[in-house]
């Protein structure tokens, strides 16, 4: 029988990522969930693991609703002292939460600094004189930016591995529906790709196909197709590229903005030589 969550009032999300498992999340969160049952709480809180919570250097982490009440670098002992404090005296412990609303700050001392993408100069083997932005590898970023590109198809072209080119004209399903890969289908194109993680195990053809090398290209000669998406495996194999025209600037306006988190206003280019 599923829970009642008509009697629930207060929620624990307990992240369940891997960082914060290799913090041993998993002890904290069992016994967590001992001193509801103990206690009398269990019908009245739920709780929850969840995928990663985007906090890895502060692991592990637990969100505390209502409140929105962010924590860090749980304990056991900890575990036990803000449940306490939520379910007996409806307060937060201050001293060891991440973050609250109404702060301007996280509390924390294992922020990471994350340089921006920038393109960079570069003589491309392949293609010639080119600026190249290496980008985001991850399917948090390719799936999001393959259904942009394919399910309300815009102008481009796709090169697989080194094949020809093949111009995409109608709307093409994007299924991720696979634990590791996504497949792009429809009258133009036949695309599978490994995007998620993947274990150690994996066959090697899964392992073949893994995206880990993705790259924005802006060509500096002038041709149709002057910007790119170049996506390689680990070992440096080609891929795919999608090639976009030089007239589609919504489509380039799109990858600097939300793939590459630039301002198509202001660039990032490296001076570096």
């Amino acid at each position: 029988m599923g829970k009642n969550i008509s009697k629930v009032n207060t929620t624990f999300q307990f992240c369940d990522g891997g960082s914060c498992r290799k913090a041993n999340s998993e002890i904290a969160i069992r016994e967590a969930r001992a001193y509801l049952r103990n206690n009398g709480f269990w019908d009245t809180t739920h709780t929850i693991k969840t995928r990663c919570n985007g906090r890895c250097e502060d692991a592990p982490t637990w969100i505390a609703q209502p409140g929105n009440y962010w924590y860090k670098n749980l304990t056991p002992d900890k575990a036990v002292s803000i449940l306490k404090s939520h379910l007996e005296e409806d307060q937060p412990v201050e001293e060891y939460l991440l973050y609250k609303e109404g702060w301007s700050e996280l509390a924390t001392e294992n922020e990471k600094t994350i340089a921006p993408i920038v393109f960079k100069d570069k003589i491309d083997p392949e293609l010639g004189e080119a600026l190249v932005a290496r980008s985001f590898a991850s399917d948090q970023h390719l799936y999001p930016l393959f259904k942009y590109l394919f399910q309300e198809p815009k102008p481009i072209v796709v090169q697989q591995y080194d094949t020809a080119t093949i111009e995409v004209k109608s709307p093409h399903q994007v299924d991720y529906t696979d634990d590791y890969e996504v497949k792009i289908t429809g009258d133009e194109l036949q695309l599978q790709l490994t995007i998620a993680g993947i274990p150690k195990d994996i066959s090697e053809e899964i392992a073949d196909r893994k995206v880990s090398v993705a790259e924005v290209i802006w060509l500096k000669k002038s041709t149709i197709f002057t910007k790119a998406i170049r996506l390689k495996n680990k070992k440096g194999k080609h891929l795919v590229t999608f090639w976009i025209k030089e007239e589609d600037i919504t489509t380039w306006e799109h990858i600097l903005t939300i793939y590459l988190g630039m301002s198509p206003n202001d660039i990032r280019i490296s001076e570096e030589v």
